[in-house]
Order: C-alpha cells, then structure tokens, then sequence
C-alpha cells in the first residue's frame, strides 16, 4: 500500500500560510504496535476491525488481564548491535521511525545531518529494562552492566533513532503523560517554523507491559479484565468495562516547505493547529466539567482559524473507560452542538490498546490515513453505542467527500491535554 501521493506542490505544499506551522508538513510516516508490525498492516486491521490482544497472568495480580503485545522484531547488523542492551521501547521506536524515513523516499544520510532532528514523546520510558535491572539486584543481588546507566535514560530512546538515521540535531525526549507525542509534535514543529531544522523524526512509544506498571494500573481500577480479550476494550460502548494497555511505537517526519519543495517530495498532510494545556489538580484524568477539553478544542480551532462546522472528523482519546469515555463525550458534545451539527467522532484504541505516551501519534497516523484514503472505518467493539454519550459516532464504514480538516483530541494524568489539527 502507497502511503503518500504526489500532490500539486502549488496547491498543497503552498497552502495554509496563515497557519502557525505554516512552513511544517507531514512527508513521512510509520507504526509498529499490535495491531499491526507497520503501518499498512495497522491500517488494514483497524479498516477490517481486527483486533490481536490477549490475556496474561501476572504474580501481583489477581486475575488476567488482556493486554495488546506488538509482533517480535528483528533486526540486522550494526542496528542489532546497537539495540542489543536497549529496552523493548527503543527496540519499538526504530521501527517506526525507520519505516516513517523509508516513506519519504529518502536514503539515510541524504539530508544534512545538523538539520535532521529526533524528538520522542513517552511517559514511561524504558521502563521494561528498569524494572529488569532493580528487579536483579534486589532479588538475586546480581550488578548492573556498566552500561546499564546508559540504556535506563529516557534520552537513550532517541539517541539510539538519532544514531540510526544519522541524524546529529537536537535529539531529546518530551513527557506529558498521554499527551507526550502531541508536545513532542508540537516542539518539533516549532524548530522547523524557526528555521532551526530541516526535518524532525517525531516519535511517541511506549513499552509498559511490565508486572510492576501493571500492577500500579490495576490498582487504580481502570483496566479491563474482560474477555475475551478482543472485546476488552470498547470505546463508547454502553458495556464497556475499562482500558486495556499496549505497546507500540508511531512516527512521523515533519519537513520544512523550503525543504520538501527542493526534492520534490510527496506530501502526506499539513498540520493547521496544535494545542496544549493542562489543569493539573485533576491527577487521574478529566475535570468533571470537560472545561480544559473544550478550552484546548476552542484555542487549536482559534490557532487554525477554522470554524467548528469546518472540521469533518475528530479522532477522540476513548480509552474505553466508563468515567472517560463519558466525560469527554459530553464536552465534545457542548462544545460542537446537537449530534447532526457535529463532525464524525471516532476512536481506535481496541486495534492499538491504549498505548500511553504514544496515543496522539497513533492517533495522528491512522487519520492521516482516513485523510488519504477518504474512509472512515468503524469504531471497532463499539457494537452498541452509549445512549448517554450524544456524539456522530462512527458505527458503519463512513466515506469522507473532499478536501478535509480532521482534529485528534488526547488527554492523560495530571490533567493534560492537547488538541492536533490537520488537513491533506
């Protein structure tokens, strides 16, 4: 499956001069998570509503839990060298990052590297070998490697992209909880505006399949223990039962105008707002007024200077909580209108699990999809809608006409929020 298409460069690669990131555009793209080992895959299983988790049993937790593993991943030499120590989380973010460059069209080591940036957004970080080194020592009193220190640092996660694709920019981790691959996109856009850089790899991945993160997660009460596990996780739905965790890695490679003109590249989209805010006295999640969700929807339409009526399709968090799922219905519903006056609502999470740090760039690839391909698939274990959450949710294959805005909205701990406009 192509992932880009050559588009007028007038039309496209011209377009949106008002915008704040007007000189920044989306030249390349890739995921690897469960619900698929690449982004043609990922795409394909999300179109047909297959969804690849399971469950497992852990020794701190009482029951199963379903869970969304990403497919085994092998590499080649130097690039295997190099990962060897690394956690699985840096293992993930390659090959993403990797099948995202590959889709521009460009060789490793065509562009300047002193222009080629690495940005990554998670919030957990490596926390799978963490975890492995702490779990050693205190149980079987075994040392750490001497290079240990160097592959526990959340910075190894884009060292190791940035030692890959040669890139010698900045290099550098942003964590916002759920948010971290909107921040992370929103901060890579900005050094393109500026001039400082020619292109950024932007990333968001997380690994947090570990007993002790599970643990923490279980005790909250937000997880899912149904099964079996392909139906665990239902955004929307009136029985839904909790989120479900996953693993996964998406990118995407944001280009300067100046730069995609002179080799002609082809475009995948252009980015018209993204938004950020937070209202931390909310640790868990939502204010019970969705007031931060419809401040951050009003300031990144104000930013693209759209109307609401001029977005087609919002991809929203859904993480298939009962408390969530709600809450964000309900601001999404005040603030867009009655249900025939709203864009198309969509979610995706029961093909990806909820992935964390990774959630808005998985949510930013798989739109940009719908935007190429001009379909909408449909909530995938959203068998019977909520009646409580008044949205256009998307329960049928749904075309879209035309050129289209699209908005992802992500929100996370600590009452973090971020809200990404795009168009193609």
């Amino acid at each position: 499956m192509a992932f880009r298409t050559h588009l007028d460069q007038q039309s496209t690669i011209e377009k949106r001069e008002s915008s704040l990131f007007s000189n920044v555009l989306i030249t390349g793209m890739g995921a690897c998570s469960a619900g698929g080992v690449d982004l043609s895959t990922l795409w394909k299983n999300t179109a047909h509503g297959n969804v690849h988790a399971s469950m497992e049993s852990f020794p701190h937790i009482e029951c199963p839990l379903p869970l969304y593993r990403a497919p085994s991943l092998s590499f080649e030499g130097a690039i295997r060298l190099s990962l060897r120590n690394a956690d699985r989380s840096a293992h993930l973010a390659l090959a993403a990052a990797h099948e995202a460059w590959t889709s521009t069209g460009l060789e490793i080591g065509e562009i300047s590297p002193e222009r080629l940036g690495v940005i990554i957004g998670t919030a957990r970080g490596p926390i799978g070998f963490q975890e492995q080194c702490f779990s050693s020592l205190a149980k079987s009193h075994v040392k750490s490697k001497p290079t240990a220190s160097l592959y526990t640092a959340f910075s190894s996660l884009p060292a190791l992209v940035a030692k890959t694709m040669k890139a010698e920019g900045p290099s550098f981790v942003v964590s916002s909880s759920c948010t971290s691959g909107a921040t992370a996109l929103h901060t890579a856009a900005g050094m393109i505006q500026s001039g400082l850089l020619d292109m950024v790899i932007v990333g968001g991945v997380e690994a947090p399949l570990t007993g002790m993160l599970l643990e923490q997660y279980y005790q909250t009460g937000i997880l899912s223990t149904h099964q079996p596990a392909h139906r665990a996780l239902a955004p929307f739905d009136q029985d839904r039962s909790g989120t479900v965790l996953g693993e996964g890695a998406a990118c995407v490679i944001l280009e300067s105008k100046k730069s995609a003109k002179r080799r002609t590249a082809s475009v995948l989209g252009s980015l018209n707002a993204i938004s950020l805010g937070s209202q931390s006295r909310y640790r868990a999640g939502l204010d019970p007024e969705g007031t931060s969700l419809k401040k951050i929807l009003h300031q990144s339409l104000q930013e693209a200077s759209l109307l609401p009526s001029q977005i087609h399709l919002i991809h929203l968090h859904g993480t298939g909580t009962r408390l969530h799922d709600l809450l964000e219905a309900r601001a999404v519903a005040s603030f867009f209108g009655e249900v025939k006056d709203q864009p198309y609502a969509w979610a995706t999470k029961a093909i990806t699990g909820h992935t964390l740090g990774a959630a808005a760039l998985f949510q930013l690839v798989l739109t940009l999809c719908v935007l190429r391909d001009g379909i909408v698939p449909p909530i995938t274990n959203c068998i019977c809608p909520d009646p409580l959450s008044p949205l256009r949710l998307v329960t049928a294959k749904t075309p879209l006409h035309g050129p289209s805005q699209a908005l992802c909205l992500t929100a996370g701990f600590w009452g973090n929020v971020a809200s990404i406009i795009l168009s193609r």
